[in-house]
């Protein structure tokens, strides 16, 4: 089931990449943090450093271990 907070983005930090080569990173939120999926075509959508104070809608997942994981950012 998916959620949606609205917050503001505090910091983005950059990960290692993954094994296919494919960016990921951690977004640090007023609400908590949001970690953006493995080999998934978001962390190309978005040019995270540019949304970081900004005021957005993010849209993700819960892991089983409660983890949250991105599915959209809308401004």
């Amino acid at each position: 089931m998916n959620k949606t907070m609205k917050t503001k983005i505090t910091n983005i930090k950059r990960l290692n990449n993954s094994r296919n080569g494919n960016p990921n990173y951690l977004i640090y939120t007023d609400d908590g943090v949001v970690r953006t999926e493995t080999d998934s075509m978001t962390t190309y959508k978005y040019n995270f450093h540019n949304l970081i104070n900004e005021n957005v809608s993010i849209e993700y997942r819960l892991t089983p271990k409660g983890k949250a994981i991105l599915i959209d950012i809308k401004e």
